[in-house]
């Protein structure tokens, strides 16, 4: 059984890589970067989301989501405002370049996932649906094992 965690592990790791690399690709072609696109959309989708919220969503520390807005909001893509409502918070929404530029995208992006899911039939699409949102579950808790 050891044998078998294993050979999931890996095979686990090596399709995060070839998503990994399709969408560093894919977002090339527009100056974006990984990070840097994950934080367009949530954004776009949370308006007004902190830095706390937006690190739990990208699966980062809070000093390295810091960074990539920051440097988003030097190119002009967020807008960074002290939260009315906690003064030690900021609230984050994208500018109107980064309005534009994640409608530019988004469709595209759908469009490449939607390629690259096309190669499975809906009933492995199904199976495999389970099978990863089980294991996300039960990894979930376990980022605390890094330490």
């Amino acid at each position: 059984m050891q044998q078998v965690k294993f050979e999931l592990y890996k095979s686990l790791k090596s399709i995060f890589l070839h998503i990994d690399n399709h969408e560093k690709a894919f977002l090339a072609q527009f100056g974006l970067n990984v990070p840097r696109f994950y934080v367009l959309m949530h954004v776009e989708k949370n308006p007004g989301i902190n830095y706390i919220d937006l690190s739990d969503l990208l699966l980062c520390t809070k000093s390295n989501t810091t960074r990539v807005v920051r440097g988003m909001q030097k190119d002009g893509l967020i807008n960074r405002e002290l939260d009315p409502k906690d003064r030690r918070s900021y609230q984050l929404t994208l500018s109107k370049a980064g309005h534009d530029l994640f409608n530019r995208v988004y469709p595209e992006y759908k469009k490449l996932v939607d390629r690259l899911m096309s190669m499975l039939d809906d009933e492995k699409l199904e199976e495999y649906l389970k099978a990863s949102s089980e294991i996300e579950n039960i990894l979930t808790p376990a980022r605390s094992l890094t330490s």
